[in-house]
C-alpha cells in the first residue's frame, strides 16, 4: 500500500473508534440519569421473589439489593426501572425505610 492510503485508513479507524467511545459514554450517562424513585410496600411473591407494591397497585421485582429484612415495611427506592411484557423491575441503587 502507498503511504497515503495507509494514513487514510489509519485516520478512518481513528474516527470510527472515537465515535464508538463517544456513543458508549453518552449511553452510560443517559442510563445513569434514568434513575427514578418509587415508594411502596416490600412483599414476597408466590415464587419467593422480593417485590415492591406501590399505592397505585403496580408491582416491581427488586434487583440488585437483598431487601428480605424489609418485608412488610414501606420503603422509598431509587434505581433504574425496566418494563417487560408482563413484569416490571427496578435495579435498586439505594433505599430507605419510610416512617409513617
Amino acid at each position: 500500500m502507498k503511504r497515503s492510503n495507509v494514513f487514510k485508513l489509519a485516520m478512518a479507524l481513528f474516527v470510527i473508534v472515537g465515535l464508538l467511545i463517544t456513543t458508549a459514554a453518552v449511553a452510560a450517562d443517559k442510563a445513569k440519569n434514568a434513575e427514578e424513585t418509587i415508594q411502596g410496600m416490600v412483599e414476597k411473591n408466590d415464587s419467593g421473589m422480593t417485590m415492591i407494591k406501590t399505592d397505585d397497585g403496580k408491582s416491581f421485582m427488586v434487583l440488585g439489593q437483598n431487601m428480605t429484612t424489609m418485608i412488610g415495611k414501606t420503603v422509598k427506592v431509587t434505581g433504574s426501572l425496566s418494563k417487560g411484557k408482563s413484569t416490571r423491575s427496578i435495579m435498586v441503587t439505594q433505599f430507605e425505610e419510610v416512617q409513617e
